[in-house]
């Protein structure tokens, strides 16, 4: 037996619907931004939006990290090339947090020298990538000394990863960074805030170098470097006086429109509802000199990166320093390519040293790399092997972790929680339902009853009610699990108990699942389970960038259905039951919401927030479409169980550790 047919039996075309209200959530905001920007005339209005920018995002991060350790820099080795010498460099950028680098310093300099931080995209090798090696020899045959430091989760600061075996249970990279970076939003914070740390220090360690002129620093880097160089940029440090962001910047609004899911260090929460665009990045820094490094042929969608460069004038025009911003395109794809590290070169050179910008790179071929190995600044090139105690994002997230106030009382624990779940102006001000049942459909044991309805404006949301046919039920169940209405026969076999004892059982969609399910708009859908950027998890950073969560979009939905249930069908008592770890989320925020759900059943139910975020190797069920900025800060699960008194009760809840 099948619910519904595709688009709801032919009546609502839903699976772009969560998709459209997102963007529509998104691009409103910019476009409202955009506006209010273009009526900035003076230099006093652009450096209020810049603090503004800068304040928002510091928020975002929950603050950058403060320490007054010394650096505890050591040189492991040096590499000798014909010009200059790579110094294998190991600082502590917190206490224990062992940054791994190479310093490159030019032979014979007679003063100290300007110095730029190379800041490394997603390369496995990071620092040792050859692409990134002939951007920092070009630097360095220049005249510059160049720090290039390994991000977190890459090159010899992969967290999970074994030498002798080379296994990875969770991958480098772009994986590490958002699996980590899960948990940090449960603090409130976010994964960025450890990558502008590790490069501020970075900055520390070049200025307190004899080699080094202070007053004379830049930095560059593409792709996650430029995202990198981008959060050092917005974050406002005066000591960078020239930067040189590549094959990263382009706007929100051309962006949002490819599908494409970013990094979690490259999405803060709340920000696009702040209207922080690509141009506002970079505000806290203007009017100092920057050059914007792009390829024609770019996923960062370079008609994005024009757009922005514009606006960027506009804001320097204003200041007065209209010269000292600039957009450069070189042909091909994403990397650090020939051209446009000959255009970094003589923007540093301009800039840093007032020399001609007249510098011609050679081909690639011509300049040495070294492979990984020779580059290593631990044993083995891995840090946590050299120091099994090293501190990585997850361990300093979970020393962040405080005390929770305990509400006075349950009105304000309830409060708590519709605010964290941002839920507030649906519930106070909710649409109509417009429920449509569109079939019946009768079995040799069972009558279905499919409907669907409204949850919010352009939002529908479905489920099936089923029971037995010579039951007259006065007593419905909400039924969640994975595949919702997809699975009407798991569901009739698993809750059968619930059908023989003459109750209803409504098998609910909640947004996005089920016969409402999102259509794929990436190609990450399938093969690459642990990267966080397929369709569901795309969607779920859409929803926190606006400072909301999909999992409080999908309590609301539940919350919608209990209505449904109880105004239109109706039946005199309600309850609940789920499983799945989503499932059991959304049935047990929504029922400690709603008294009207009189039983609770809950299988599978993560033990706490807190759970997941202490948990090293957490299970890979706990996604971004599950996660709430600050939860930690506000209430965690055990705590609602004051919201369900005088209730029946039931959770069976499971470990969070990882099974892979």
């Amino acid at each position: 037996m099948r619910a519904f047919e595709p688009f709801l039996d032919g009546y609502c075309n839903v699976h772009l619907q969560l998709y459209e209200h997102l963007r529509d959530r998104n691009l409103n905001a910019v476009w409202d931004h955009i506006r209010a920007k273009e009526a900035l005339t003076t230099a006093d209005e652009v450096r209020a939006r810049a603090h503004h920018v800068r304040q928002a995002f510091l928020d975002s991060l929950g603050g950058i990290p403060q320490t007054e350790e010394p650096l505890n820099a050591r040189s492991s080795g040096v590499v000798r090339r014909t010009g200059y010498a790579i110094e294998k460099i190991i600082y502590e950028s917190q206490p224990k947090v062992h940054v791994t680098s190479l310093l490159y310093v030019p032979d014979r300099l007679a003063r100290p020298a300007p110095a730029v931080l190379f800041l490394c995209g997603h390369a496995r090798e990071a620092k040792a990538w050859p692409e990134y090696q002939r951007v920092c020899h070009d630097l360095a045959i220049n005249g510059f000394v160049v720090l290039a430091l390994d991000p977190t989760g890459q090159g010899e600061r992969v967290t999970h990863y074994d030498p002798d075996t080379g296994a990875m249970p969770i991958p480098w990279g772009t994986t590490e960074h958002s699996y980590q970076g899960l948990q940090c939003v449960l603090t409130g914070t976010n994964i960025a805030r450890y990558f502008l740390f590790d490069a501020m220090r970075g900055l520390d360690y070049l200025a307190s170098r004899e080699e080094v002129d202070a007053s004379r620093l830049g930095v560059t880097g593409n792709s996650g470097g430029g995202t990198q160089t981008t959060l050092l940029c917005m974050a406002g440090d005066e000591r960078v006086k020239a930067a040189v962001p590549c094959t990263y910047v382009t706007s929100r609004e051309h962006y949002y429109v490819t599908g494409q899911a970013q990094d979690a260090e490259q999405l803060q929460f709340g920000m696009t509802s702040a209207g922080i665009n690509f141009d506002d990045m970079f505000l806290p820094f203007a009017p100092r000199p920057l050059l914007i490094g792009a390829v024609e042929s770019d996923f960062f969608t370079p008609e994005g990166t024009a757009v922005t460069h514009e606006r960027l004038r506009a804001f320097y025009r204003i200041l007065g320093h209209e010269d000292l911003v600039d957009c450069v395109f070189a042909p091909g794809t994403h990397r650090y390519c020939r051209e446009l590290r000959e255009a970094a070169v003589n923007w540093f050179r301009s800039h840093l040293m007032g020399a001609e910008p007249d510098f011609r790179t050679a081909p690639d071929a011509a300049i040495p790399v070294s492979p990984d190995s020779e580059l290593w600044c631990t044993r083995r090139g891995h840090v946590l092997t050299d120091w099994p105690d090293a501190l990585t994002p997850f361990h300093l997230n979970r020393a962040i972790i405080g005390e929770r106030p305990t509400p006075p009382d349950t009105g304000t624990l309830r409060n708590t929680l519709i605010d964290t779940l941002a839920i507030r102006e649906r519930i106070e001000s909710p649409e109509r339902l417009c429920p449509r049942m569109v079939k019946t459909q009768a079995g040799r044991d069972v009558t279905a009853h499919s409907v669907f309805f409204v949850s919010e404006r352009n939002v529908m949301v479905a489920g099936c009610v089923l029971h037995r046919p010579d039951a007259v039920p006065s007593e419905a169940i909400i039924g969640l699990a994975p595949g919702g209405t997809n699975a009407l026969d798991v569901h009739l076999e698993t809750e059968r108990d619930l059908l023989d004892a003459g109750k209803a059982l409504f098998v609910f969609d909640v947004r996005g699942t089920g016969a409402v399910e999102s259509a794929t708009i990436n190609p990450h859908e399938q093969g690459l389970p642990g990267l966080h950027y397929h369709t569901e998890n795309r969607l779920a950073y859409d929803a926190y960038c606006v400072g909301e969560s999909l999992l409080g979009m999908r309590v609301y939905d539940v919350l919608r259905a209990a209505q449904y249930l109880r105004e239109t069908a109706p039946f005199e008592r309600l309850g609940i039951r789920a499983r799945g770890l989503q499932p059991s989320l959304w049935a047990y925020l929504a029922a400690a919401l709603d008294a009207s759900i009189e039983s609770v059943q809950v299988y599978n139910l993560i033990p706490s927030f807190e759970a997941i975020a202490r948990t090293e190797l957490y299970t890979m069920a706990f996604t971004p479409a599950c996660m709430l900025h600050g939860v930690l800060e506000h209430f965690d699960l055990p705590d609602l169980m004051r919201l369900f008194q005088g209730r029946d009760v039931q959770v069976r809840e499971e470990p969070v550790e990882s099974r892979l």
